[in-house]
């Protein structure tokens, strides 16, 4: 139950976990309201994995007044229809929906929240009072998966639940496909063979990239540079003409969403992470420590500080903090011991989140709440 199938960190988590669930046997289904079938004009990879597993996506409509409850009705129905033993959430919308078709259900179902974004997006986004008083009496008769022990207490003080209710796995990742995809070509040519970083992520302002294009552009002042940032969104107009503002659009190459963006990463001299809140387990990042690129990241709601074990296998700075940013850059342009080692402690990092891994832990989960 995910409000969205488009092109982001949830999206990520669903490309690997529900496959992964149904080759193992699991009959699963996704019900969604915000389904994007391509994305810069190429086919969504999450609907082609899904339809590869078998497992059929339900898009849900809602009209006027209460579509919380109109779809959580649509989700009842569908939950008996498949005979369904459980219901699992995606963020605060995905799992109100989820939890309210199990009241409708009477408790028939059970319901596993998931929660990958720190309570203080809600105050970013302007989440509705009254969604959060829902939340938190709901969220009593669910438990939740974090994706970080710092999530974890966050979520504990935010929504008011017991320690007990709230379980820490980390989000899975492909990390054998990534390594062997990042090996395939990539349109780098427009940058010349010269020194390049990638960004990668949705054109949102919380993602921070004009702080990333302010630290390229002093960095570019002094060298040979490029600056590759993957993605879509609507701030597309606005980073390019801050660019051009910057006299950089002719180094930065931006050119949408990648279907392959680890082909990028593992060629760039640089990973750069620049978001300002938001990343409690940023996917992203890890799937470029992967690649064995050096991952240069802002400490934003703890997740990156987590992943990268405080330092020990990358360079953080703190979010807009555009001159820490611009140093880093230079470090890993011109230490190639920093570079090597980073480069080894975040292939090594990686590995731990691979889905070998987390996965079976996420279905001994499923299995503990069913029975």
């Amino acid at each position: 139950m995910t409000p969205w199938l488009r092109d982001g960190g949830i999206e990520r988590v669903i490309h690997v976990t529900v496959p992964w669930l149904a080759r193992r046997g699991h009959v699963c289904e996704i019900a969604s309201w915000n389904v994007s079938t391509h994305l810069s004009g190429r086919p969504n990879p999450v609907l082609a994995a899904l339809e590869a597993a078998g497992v059929p996506v339900r898009v849900l409509r809602a009209y006027g007044r209460f579509k919380l409850l109109q779809r959580a009705a649509q989700v009842a129905r569908l939950a008996l229809r498949g005979r369904t033993d459980l219901i699992v959430g995606y963020e605060l919308e995905g799992n109100l929906v989820a939890l309210l078709a199990r009241r409708l259900l009477l408790g028939r179902v059970q319901v596993i929240t998931q929660t990958h974004n720190a309570s203080s997006i809600h105050a970013e986004v302007g989440t509705s009072a009254a969604w959060l008083r829902l939340a938190r009496r709901l969220y009593q008769d669910a438990v939740m998966v974090v994706p970080s022990e710092s999530m974890a207490a966050d979520s504990v003080r935010f929504f008011g639940l017991d320690n007990s209710r709230v379980v820490t796995v980390h989000n899975p990742l492909a990390v054998t496909s990534i390594r062997e995809r990042s090996k395939e070509s990539a349109d780098t040519a427009v940058l010349d063979r010269r020194p390049f970083l990638v960004g990668c992520g949705r054109l949102v302002p919380m993602k921070g990239f004009h702080d990333l294009l302010d630290a390229f552009a002093e960095v570019r002042s002094e060298r040979p540079l490029g600056l590759v940032v993957l993605g879509e969104g609507p701030e597309r107009a606005s980073l390019r003409h801050h660019a051009q503002a910057r006299r950089i659009d002719h180094d930065v190459l931006m050119p949408g969403f990648a279907l392959n963006p680890w082909s990028y990463f593992s060629r760039a001299n640089a990973f750069v992470l620049s978001s300002h809140y938001g990343e409690a387990f940023p996917m992203v990042l890890v799937e470029a420590m992967a690649c064995r690129v050096p991952v240069i990241a802002s400490r934003c709601e703890w997740g990156p500080e987590e992943i990268l074990e405080h330092g020990e296998n990358g360079l953080l700075f703190d979010p807009g903090d555009v001159g820490t940013l611009a140093r880093h850059i230079r470090t890993v342009l011109d230490s190639p011991a920093v570079v090597d080692r980073l480069s080894v402690a975040a292939s090594r990092r990686a590995e731990q989140f691979g889905e070998d891994i987390v996965m079976p832990e996420i279905e001994r989960q499923i299995e503990v709440l069913l029975g």
